[in-house]
């Protein structure tokens, strides 16, 4: 099954996607386009990403622990510098930066907190003692 279909990515992506829409939104109301446009791509920048990354370990399965390790490591090359070509694209484009990488910052915290809401469940607060 693809890691994407499953649970926890899959609604990572969607949070990262509802977030990113809302900081849009949000901006829209306040008339900044520029800056509404520069927070969606940051956030699409990184929903990108974590749809790449859900599919490089989907194909690491069945791997040995070597060839899995480089599997992941060029994909973790191959995203950076996916990157760092989008916020080129973003500066030609004529988007702020500081606003995109906002964006970015923002679905990296979608990430964070998806993660720990998976601890909590996996561990149902047993916490230490």
């Amino acid at each position: 099954m693809s890691l994407l279909k499953e649970s926890a990515i899959g609604l990572m992506v969607r949070l990262q996607i509802v977030v990113g829409i809302l900081g849009f939104a949000g901006l829209m109301l306040y008339d900044q386009a520029g800056s509404a446009l520069s927070l969606l791509y940051g956030v699409a920048m990184m929903v990108v990403n974590s749809i790449w990354l859900a599919r490089r370990l989907d194909r690491t399965q069945g791997l040995d622990a070597d060839a899995g390790k480089r599997s992941l490591y060029v994909g973790a090359v191959l995203r950076f510098i996916a990157l760092i070509a989008g916020l080129m694209l973003a500066y030609q484009l004529g988007l702020h930066l500081l606003v995109v990488a906002a964006g970015v910052f923002l679905a990296q915290v979608v990430v964070f907190i998806s993660a720990l809401i998976g601890i909590r469940k996996e561990y149902k607060g047993g916490g230490l003692g």
